[in-house]
């Protein structure tokens, strides 16, 4: 996937649930013969589906797909998400270069600003042919997580933060994807919680407080070998939380899916984690050699201004067996604040994370 796709899949996913200014129109379906042969033509086809997409917001809350070169959304049944739970890490101590996860991961940090859209993304995936999760071929989740974060709905519970991810779960074998958030009230202290707030919907796991969202969006798996066409996108805002997922030419969201007030996420964002891992309870993604991955992470936080990246400062509990080396010298300037790093399966090097500021 090359960056300019990726910056024009960065103003869909950011424009879905906001209004874009984008102007730029999409040819009709079967008008360019040079699309068909010429990857450049295709690329720019592809581009101007992704812009008319975002004039074309979701025109209300549910789940929606839509598939180019089309730029109209057509609603989906939601569905019923998987109960698989991605706790917090185990262990808190810094171990950089070795596998990624469990805490062991670079995040975008946008303190002081509040992030309202964070986009996940892999812009250069080389040698990836196949992935290994809980013993299960091509089983793996996408995770879009956010920092842990102090929050009135912990109510009573002392020692206690809130969390959110947005998560896309892909099951082995042909049996399709879910599109669904998860959110925690977490302990900060080994005793855990002995009980939730009553009547919110939190199943009581001792280390935190757990819910999914009441909905979910089911589509194709996506073989691991796809994985640099896939974008992961969560929103946070009063109204109502939303994710998206653009894959190849196919495009699924699900707006206000659940209200913000189940963490208040839309008051406390500032950190998020990008990364493609394990397929819940702290599995490892366990990748074929010589596989290399680079992630970036965009955020919209109302500024233009270049984020830090934190090394250690990961909050999902999942792994890789991956090995983080050196990012690229130059991180491409995207429409938002955005960090990049690198990861493969050759152990050694000096793992690094590099920054961009917005256009």
């Amino acid at each position: 996937m090359n960056l300019p796709r990726l910056t024009a899949i960065a103003v869909l996913s950011a424009a879905l649930s906001a209004c874009s200014s984008s102007t730029q129109s999409l040819p009709a379906a079967g008008t360019n013969a040079s699309a068909v042969t010429n990857p450049a033509a295709i690329a720019g086809t592809m581009d101007a589906w992704h812009d008319s997409l975002a004039l074309n917001k979701l025109p209300s809350a549910g789940c929606f797909k839509a598939t180019y070169p089309s730029n109209q959304w057509s609603r989906i049944a939601c569905g019923t998400p998987p109960r698989n739970w991605y706790p917090v890490p185990r262990s808190r101590k810094p171990h950089l270069g070795q596998s990624v996860g469990d805490g062991n991961d670079f995040t975008l940090d946008a303190t002081p600003n509040i992030i309202s859209s964070a986009i996940g993304a892999f812009p250069k995936v080389k040698g990836v042919t196949s992935v290994v999760s809980g013993g299960q071929q091509d089983s793996y989740t996408m995770q879009l997580n956010s920092n842990f974060f102090t929050t009135a709905q912990c109510g009573t519970l002392s020692n206690c933060v809130g969390w959110s991810q947005f998560v896309y779960e892909n099951p082995p074998g042909t049996e399709e994807g879910a599109l669904f958030i998860q959110d925690w009230l977490v302990a900060t202290t080994r005793s855990g919680f002995s009980s939730c707030p009553p009547n919110k919907g939190w199943q009581n796991l001792g280390i935190g407080c757990v819910q999914n969202s009441p909905f979910g969006v089911y589509l194709p798996n996506i073989n691991v070998t796809q994985i640099g066409s896939a974008v992961l996108t969560g929103d946070a805002d009063t109204s109502g939380d939303s994710i998206y997922i653009t894959v190849g030419t196919n495009a699924y969201g699900m707006k206000n899916v659940q209200g913000d007030g189940i963490t208040d996420l839309s008051q406390h964002w500032q950190g998020a984690e990008f990364n493609i891992i394990g397929n819940g309870g702290g599995d490892a993604a366990t990748f074929n050699s010589g596989s290399k991955i680079s992630v970036n992470i965009q955020a919209v936080d109302g500024s233009k201004k270049a984020p830090a990246c934190p090394s250690n400062s990961g909050t999902t509990g999942e792994t890789n067996n991956l090995f983080f080396t050196k990012a690229p010298k130059k991180v491409t300037k995207l429409k938002y604040p955005s960090i990049e790093f690198s990861m493969t399966s050759q152990s050694g090097g000096t793992a690094t994370c590099n920054t961009a500021k917005g256009k």
